[in-house]
Formats: C-alpha cells, sequence, structure tokens
C-alpha cells in the first residue's frame, strides 16, 4: 500500500473526483465477467487443496442426498506440501550483475543492497506464500511493493505483502508476464479508520473520521471473505486503482558518441549541467508509465503519479501453469490443483462407496415369514447382541439372513489406481523430489533432485522470473528513495560514486542458490564435506561455520588453537628437515667440486699420457733394433760351436732320464729336469735364440 502521505503537490489530490470513480466503474464493468469466472476457479481451487471436498456442487450435485456423506481423503494437499516445501528448502537469492561494463565493486554493493532489503522485507517469506497459492494452487497472485515511512521519514523501508487472487481485480488481456501490457490493476482492501489516516494526507482526516463503514454494499469483490460480513463494523474499503498512462520526460543525448540518458533532477541543475558539457541535446519524448488513484468508501483521496517514482506497476505476478493464447481466461492461468480436482473428487467417491459396502457385508439382512416372528420390526434391529423373538410353532427356518455377496479384490485395487494417478497426473513422487534413503548428501543429491524434478521445471522456472522481477523492482526503489547516507550504512563502507551522482549504471537481476534458511545450510554442510572427501583443500573454520551448531565460536577458537599448535610442530619438524637438507646439500656440493678437481686433474693428464705413449712406441722401435743385433750376434756364434759337443751333452741328458726312471726315489722333479733343459743352452750360449725354443740346426 503505497504512502502518499509523501506527495507533496496538492494539485494531485481530487476530493469526490467523479472522472475517477467513472474510470473505476466502468472498468469494472468490462473486466468483472471474465475475473469473476476465474475467481469462482480459484476459489474451487482452494476449497479443495485445504479439504472442502464435499459441498461444491459442480462435483456432487449428481449424487443422490442418501449418498452425499461428509467424507473427505484429502491426497492434494501431500502434493501441494512435495512442491513448496522443495521450493523452501532451496530458496534462492538475488544479485546484481552490470551491463554496461565490467564493474565488480559497484555490482558486489549492489549485490548487498539487495540482500539487505530482501531480509528486511521479509521478502523469502513472501516469495514463499505467493508460489504456494500463485504458482501451485490458484495459478495466479501478486506481490505488492511499497514505502514504509513509519521508522524512516526521510528515504522509507521496502516492504513486501501478498496479494491474493480475490483481492485484485486485473485485465484479462495482459501477455506479458511482467505486466508490462496490462492496462490495470485494481486492488482492494479492508482497513481501519486511523490505518487510513495513516497513508492519507493531513487534509483528509476530517473526511476520513466522517466517513462511515458500509460493508460490501456496492457487490464488487464477492470472493473476499471481508465480503461475508465478517468483522465488518469498523472496517472502510480502500481501493487501489493502477493504470497506465504517458508522462513527458527530458532526455539528454550525447551527439558526438550518440549516447542519451534521461535527467532526473532539477531544471537549474540541468541549465548548470548543459553550460560544463555543451555537446549534451535536451529532447523531450513521451514515455510509458503508471498512475494512481486511490479510493476510500467510493471517495477519491489521490490521483497522480506513482508515489514510488517508477514507471511500473508495484505489483510482481506469480504464475503457475500459464498458456497466454488460450481465450478463455479461467483456463489461461491454472495451478497444480486444477488438474488434480476430478481425480480427488473421485478417489473420495470410491471410497465412500467401499465404506457402504463394507459396512453392508457385517448384516446384508433376513428374509424372513411376518406370521412366524412375534414382533416383525425386531428384524429391523442394529447393533450387536440383537435377538430375534419367534413364535412357539415357527420352524427356524422361517428366518434366513442373507449373505452378503464376496467383495472381489479388484475394487480395492482401483482406489489404490485412483490414489495414484493423482501424483501421475501432477508430476510429482518422492523419487522425483530426491527423498532417497543413501548417504550420497551435497552435490549428488542436488543433481539427483535436479534431474529428478523435468516435469515441475516450467513451475520453478516461472518462480525463478517472477523472482528476478521482483529483484529489478527492489533495484529501481532503492534508486528512486534510498539517500546516500543511509546507503552507506546499509553497506558499512563508501558507495561507489554513482550512488551519490545519481547517474545509475544499467544492471540486470540474477537469480542463483542462495544460503538462506537453516535446511539449506545443512545441505552446505553436506556439500563442503563431500568436497574435503574428494580432497579438495577446504578449510576447516569454513566447515564449522556451515554447520547449525551452538556455541560454534568456541569450537573455531579451540580448533585454531590446535591447528597453530600443529602448525608449529609441523614448522619445528620443517625446519630440522631444512636442515637436513641443507647438509645433504653441502656434501653433493663438496663432492661435485672434488669431482670437478679429479676432471681437470685427468684432463691435465692426457697430454702426460700421451707423451709417454710416443716415448713407449720410441723405446719399443729400439728394444726390436736391440733384439735383431742380438739375433745377428747368436748367429754369429753358432757358426763358432763344435756339433759332436751338443751331441755328447745330449746324450748325456738321455741317461739321466733312464736312471731316473728305473729309481723314481732319486728321479729329479720335474721342475728339476726343466730347470736342467734350460740351462743347457745357456752353458752353451744359445739363451738369446728367441723365445727359448730350440735352434734347428
Amino acid at each position: 500500500m503505497p504512502d502518499i502521505k509523501s506527495i507533496q503537490d496538492d494539485s494531485y489530490y481530487s476530493e469526490g473526483d467523479p472522472s475517477v470513480q467513472h474510470m473505476l466503474d466502468e472498468t469494472y464493468a468490462r473486466a468483472i465477467t471474465i475475473n469473476q469466472s476465474f475467481w469462482s476457479e480459484a476459489d474451487i481451487d482452494t476449497r479443495f487443496k485445504v479439504g472442502d471436498q464435499t459441498m461444491i456442487d459442480d462435483y456432487y450435485g449428481n449424487l443422490p442426498a442418501f449418498r452425499r456423506k461428509q467424507f473427505n481423503f484429502n491426497r492434494i494437499r501431500r502434493v501441494c506440501n512435495l512442491i513448496t516445501g522443495f521450493q523452501r528448502r532451496n530458496r534462492k537469492s538475488t544479485i546484481a550483475s552490470p551491463v554496461e561494463h565490467n564493474d565488480d565493486q559497484a555490482s558486489s554493493q549492489w549485490s548487498k543492497l539487495l540482500f539487505h532489503v530482501q531480509k528486511e522485507a521479509d521478502a523469502d517469506v513472501m516469495v514463499s506464500e505467493a508460489f504456494e497459492h500463485g504458482g501451485v494452487t490458484t495459478g495466479m497472485s501478486l506481490l505488492n511493493t511499497w514505502i514504509d515511512y513509519s521508522k524512516d521519514p526521510e528515504s522509507g523501508d521496502i516492504r513486501v505483502d501478498h496479494v491474493p487472487y480475490n483481492s485484485f481485480l486485473i485485465d484479462p488481456y495482459f501477455r506479458k508476464k511482467d505486466l508490462s501490457d496490462c492496462n490495470f490493476v485494481w486492488r482492494r482492501q479492508w482497513l481501519s479508520k486511523e490505518a487510513v489516516k495513516n497513508l492519507a494526507p493531513e487534509n483528509m482526516a476530517g473526511m476520513i473520521d466522517s466517513m462511515q463503514p458500509r460493508g460490501n454494499r456496492d457487490g464488487k469483490f464477492q470472493f473476499m471473505s471481508e465480503s461475508y460480513n465478517y468483522g465488518m463494523d469498523n472496517l472502510l474499503s480502500y481501493d487501489e486503482y493502477w493504470y497506465r498512462d504517458m508522462r513527458e520526460a527530458t532526455f539528454l543525448i550525447d551527439t558526438q558518441v550518440g549516447l542519451s540518458r534521461e535527467w532526473s533532477g532539477e531544471d537549474e541543475d540541468l541549465k548548470a549541467f548543459i553550460r560544463a558539457y555543451p555537446q549534451l541535446e535536451v529532447r523531450k519524448h513521451l514515455v510509458p508509465t503508471v498512475k494512481l488513484a486511490v479510493c476510500v468508501e467510493g471517495k477519491t483521496i489521490y490521483h497522480g503519479p506513482n508515489p514510488l517514482g517508477l514507471d511500473r506497476y508495484p505489483f510482481v505476478p506469480f504464475l503457475g501453469y500459464y498458456e497466454p493464447n488460450i481465450p478463455y481466461f479461467p483456463w489461461r492461468v491454472q495451478g497444480v490443483v486444477r488438474n488434480l480436482r476430478d481425480a480427488q473428487f473421485l478417489y473420495n467417491r470410491r471410497k465412500i462407496v467401499e465404506l457402504d459396502i463394507m459396512e453392508s457385508q457385517v448384516n446384508s439382512g433376513f428374509k424372513y415369514k411376518p406370521s412366524s416372528m412375534v414382533n416383525p420390526r425386531d428384524i429391523f434391529l442394529e447393533g450387536q447382541g440383537k435377538g430375534l423373538a419367534m413364535k412357539q410353532e415357527a420352524d427356524m427356518n422361517d428366518i434366513q439372513q442373507i449373505n452378503a455377496p464376496q467383495i472381489p479384490p479388484s475394487m480395492i485395487q482401483l482406489s489404490e489406481i485412483l490414489g495414484k494417478e493423482i501424483q501421475e497426473i501432477s508430476g510429482v513422487n518422492e523419487e522425483l523430489l530426491g527423498s532417497a534413503t543413501d548417504d550420497k548428501a551435497g552435490i549428488l543429491s542436488m543433481l539427483r533432485q535436479g534431474a529428478g524434478l523435468t516435469t515441475l521445471q516450467v513451475l520453478f522456472d516461472q518462480l525463478d522470473a517472477s523472482q528476478k522481477q521482483l529483484g529489478e523492482v527492489f533495484l529501481e526503489l532503492v534508486q528512486k528513495n534510498y539517500t546516500y547516507g543511509k546507503i552507506q550504512r546499509i553497506l558499512g563502507e563508501e558507495p561507489v560514486p554513482e550512488f551519490k551522482t545519481k547517474v545509475w549504471l544499467q544492471y540486470d537481476v540474477r537469480i542463483e542458490e542462495g544460503v538462506n534458511t537453516t535446511t539449506q545450510r545443512q545441505m552446505q554442510f553436506a556439500q563442503l564435506l563431500h568436497l574435503k572427501e574428494l580432497g579438495l583443500p577446504i578449510p576447516t573454520k569454513t566447515i564449522i561455520q556451515a554447520a547449525t551448531l551452538q556455541d560454534k565460536e568456541d569450537l573455531i577458537k579451540d580448533i585454531q588453537e590446535q591447528e597453530e599448535q600443529e602448525m608449529q610442530a609441523q614448522q619445528a619438524q620443517m625446519q630440522t628437515q631444512m636442515q637436513v637438507l641443507e647438509a645433504q646439500i653441502q656434501d653433493l656440493q663438496a663432492k661435485a667440486v672434488a669431482n670437478q678437481g679429479l676432471g681437470v686433474e685427468r684432463v691435465s693428464r692426457v697430454q702426460e699420457n700421451r707423451a709417454l705413449a710416443l716415448e713407449r712406441i720410441s723405446q719399443s722401435k729400439e728394444n726390436r733394433q736391440e733384439a735383431g743385433l742380438a739375433m745377428a750376434k747368436t748367429m754369429k756364434e753358432l757358426q763358432t760351436i763344435d756339433i759332436n759337443q751338443i751331441q755328447q751333452l745330449l746324450g748325456i741328458v738321455a741317461m739321466l732320464k733312464q736312471a731316473a726312471a728305473e729309481d723314481p726315489t732319486e728321479a729329479p722333479t720335474e721342475a728339476a729336469a726343466q730347470n736342467e733343459q734350460s740351462q743347457m743352452p745357456q752353458a752353451f750360449g744359445l739363451s738369446n735364440l728367441g723365445g727359448g725354443q730350440p735352434t734347428s740346426l
């Protein structure tokens, strides 16, 4: 609900403006038929979800009165709880990313601001509520954003509230999900006089005090609970009529680079800005905008521009299954419940029939002769221990019990089949939502859930689109209403210059996974543990901070002290290892120096060895020359030796060998014989005959 008290221009106020009332009446007459058909279907959807499934004439009108038993076996709520419960466990965060250029600091500060606004406005709960009532139950509901000036009169605080299906009248021909082609949105509330005076201008207080609550005398918005006169003694009807219009805007065009931007400052500042930048050109242009008319009990108290300063609706639609090309509005917008109503009705009806059959199995009746009974009415007695009095002359076969037919098992199986049809139609079951019993938590669980939610992905895509649109509205509200001081206080640091100059860059809002709930924090804890098991260097402090434990600060402090002690021990061990390593390195360096000296020495001895080899070659030549000379001398001496002396000497040797053979004890040893043979040539001057071989005579 916008605070129109913040508007200072009195020309916007028009008490009892007949043109506004005529516009509202004409809009209501043109759109009520189509909207009321949607309200009717949405009302049935809501009643089916909560369990009111027996008094709906559209479904139970064809049953006889005696068979309309008040039995409900609500299986729709469980399906809805599975879908909405998954969304509540996996809420997402809204972050900002720059479009014009990559400015990480500015986008980071905008993300912090969006997170702050989302938490202060309790937007997470409101998004879940809108998704449950709009996306799952009825097919459409709205979130309304507004500024609350009760605690901050200067900038205000952004607030969000849920608008159910039965409290707004919308243009039934809109097709775009961001409502950019929607012509009007009419919202009705029922407020006390004090609440209305808190929103209206001060000069309207007397008129509001004079108003008398009339209840729902105009007959509009019939599906609101206040329309049934529930506590309507002191409540006034408060109508907000938002509609699209045009306004004249001032644009600054840079003729050098061809860029344009709307000027939102004062005219005096504009003239100074043009003098500083003469290349800029000023142009007037019509742009689409949204205007507001506020009526209390049929009297107009405000009609003018959007008090929030936006050119868009403050509403964000949350849709379920949306088919914009269907001409029938009640079927264009549907929730999950819409297609489950028939299966739920048949399931209830089947259960009632089964219970009727089971009850009739106890006693199916009697066949009897009325004349055989003392009181024929006793045959209709019910309950345990009843008796039938027969006449004395009656035969026992005059009264016989009628045996009930056997119930076939297929009848019971039919109920089970109808129960499963509800899950099959909705596309929801435990496996699709990842309700496995193994211990593979974390990333594997998310992958499994993501792979199983294919049949429901359209609902979650619609939710992401709506949450992104809500983030865009938050971003514009901060730009239009928050002061530089408040932004600095929220960020806890100096904002980027654009917050002071009000020359805003263009940003895109993205929806990503975020840690918003305790359950999701537990999932993050399981994911970190899984990454730790895979070997990734996840710090222990990060894992403990993600855990949902009490006194985590003390635990983190103890862990840090233990890690410091272990680190000191590791450092001491590393120092010892470094010393050993340095000693080994020095030893290797010394060996390297020694090997290097040995190599130099060996290199220096190469020349010496080469000279020695040459010397030995020359010496071998001299030795060969001396051997040739000795050979010549020996040949000359042999010419002078007497042949007869040699023969005598050989004979003596033969005799000695024969004697040795006859007397082994005196036989000379083989070594002695060889020695003697070797001495024989020396005795005759034959030692220089080369190699000790006998020379042929």
